[in-house]
């Protein structure tokens, strides 16, 4: 319909009724707010639309649902007058203050912003930019980009070392190949990164504990049949399970008893979701927590749906000690104080207990982390130096937290992809492995040195006797 005709026609209607099934950018009902006046009824829109959750006093409604679709005009032709001049009056001032210049203005006030940031951080602007940077405005960058160098060098002037990773990091790169960025990682298979997880916590005053939300016989199927990885500390279900390096893969210690009468109403919520979301399903075999999934749903509107459950379980749980968390693709219920952040304190306090530690590192890549950032930075706010028992020494404490992809964060660096967190742990692990060459150099020196000496001690010996 031509611009002018629609223009005559939005003049004379009572009502607009938007039942679209997906629509992203439409102007059509910014069109009819200019279009009316204060008399006018207001508009029915699809929650599918994009602009459903910007203009106020919009009615929302699943077009799919003949019932809700006829009761919201019904609604709108029984408004009264004054409520109908409040909400035109708000429809106007936004659609006049939001205009295409503002909008196009902001846009490049964040690219203005995008390309200083990278040429802080040392990036060339011309060739291509970077997911990390590409994908997000200026005002969201909380962190400065880990340089693995400063991370080695610490590691190497440290005498004991708390290594904290999100144990989905180093494994998603290797089952799920076709999600991974361009850049070849330094680790390419299962057995290359228990190698290395390995030789990192069999070296002398490292303590290496891998975090995931997966339950305990989740984490052996991933890891499958592999030898060696007792000296790892593990943490299933965001610390509710744990185990300490040394202790078998079967050894599970819990941190809290948990009650679980708010289970049955969460995932009775949680179904009624299910069924309107299309791709989206409930994980609810885990002790500690309750999780509706929608990554294989549509993202728009599975992240519609998400934000719509948490409210909805924020008020329905509101007397249970549980906690709502809204992560990328899932909302997960879970029992007050399962978190990963009281997990790391624990731990802490226990490697404190026994001298402390001089060197953290803490990675993750979701808002499940966040509670693990600040307890890693408050500790290092409390701790700057550690005095070593057996020398009675002072040694700087070298704290890093580090989150993957995700921003904001609480962390204090971050890594662009989890490729880089691949070629992180290699470097440890190559580190280590001069470190030990280095050892059996000196002791090959040693021994030499030894040898000769006794050499000589044995000819000395000779002569005496002979002289005798």
């Amino acid at each position: 319909m031509p611009f002018a005709e629609r223009v005559s026609l939005f003049s004379c209607a009572d009502m607009l009724v938007n039942s679209s099934i997906r629509h992203g950018l439409n102007l059509v009902p910014f069109e009819f707010v200019l279009c009316g006046d204060e008399k006018k009824g207001g508009f029915v829109v699809s929650e599918f639309l994009g602009c459903s959750r910007v203009l106020p006093g919009a009615v929302r409604t699943n077009p799919w649902r003949d019932e809700d679709l006829a009761r919201a005009i019904h609604k709108l032709l029984l408004q009264d007058d004054h409520e109908k001049k409040f909400w035109h009056e708000l429809q106007v001032a936004f659609c006049k203050k939001n205009t295409v210049y503002s909008w196009a203005e902001k846009a490049f006030l964040d690219m203005k912003k995008i390309r200083e940031t990278m040429l802080e951080l040392g990036e060339d602007v011309r060739a291509r930019c970077r997911v990390g940077i590409v994908k997000m405005p200026h005002k969201e960058m909380s962190s400065k980009h880990l340089k693995l160098e400063h991370v080695y060098s610490a590691y190497q002037q440290a005498q004991t070392r708390l290594l904290i990773v999100d144990i989905d990091l180093l494994l998603r790169p290797i089952l799920y190949p076709e999600k991974a960025l361009e850049g070849p990682a330094t680790l390419t298979s299962k057995r290359e990164i228990a190698k290395c997880l390995r030789n990192i916590s069999e070296h002398q005053g490292n303590f290496l504990f891998l975090l995931s939300s997966y339950s305990p016989e989740e984490i052996r199927n991933y890891l499958g049949e592999i030898e060696g990885l007792d000296k790892v500390g593990l943490a299933a279900e965001d610390g509710y399970y744990y185990k300490w390096p040394g202790s078998p893969l079967g050894r599970w210690d819990t941190k809290m008893h948990i009650t679980d009468e708010w289970k049955d109403v969460a995932v009775g919520l949680m179904r009624q979701y299910t069924q309107r979301t299309n791709g989206s399903w409930i994980e609810d075999d885990k002790i500690s927590s309750v999780t509706w999934h929608w990554e294989s749903a549509n993202p728009e509107f599975g992240s519609l749906q998400g934000k719509e459950l948490q409210n909805h379980l924020q008020e329905m749980l509101s007397h249970f000690p549980v906690r709502i968390v809204l992560g990328k693709t899932f909302v997960r219920v879970r029992h007050e104080g399962v978190t990963k952040g009281a997990f790391v304190e624990h731990t802490i306090k226990h490697y404190n207990n026994r001298g402390g530690v001089d060197f953290l590192l803490g990675i993750g890549d979701d808002i499940a982390d966040e509670d693990m950032f600040k307890v890693i930075m408050a500790y290092h706010r409390d701790a700057q130096y550690r005095v070593v028992s057996n020398s009675q020494t002072v040694q700087e404490v070298k704290v890093f937290t580090c989150t993957v992809g995700r921003q904001p964060a609480t962390a204090s660096h971050c890594l662009y992809k989890a490729e880089e967190v691949l070629e992180l742990m290699g470097g440890l692990f190559l580190v280590n492995k001069k470190w030990r060459s280095n050892s059996m150099l000196e002791l090959t020196d040693v021994l030499g040195e030894r040898r000769k000496r006794s050499k000589r001690e044995a000819d000395a010996w000779v002569q005496v006797i002979g002289d005798i």
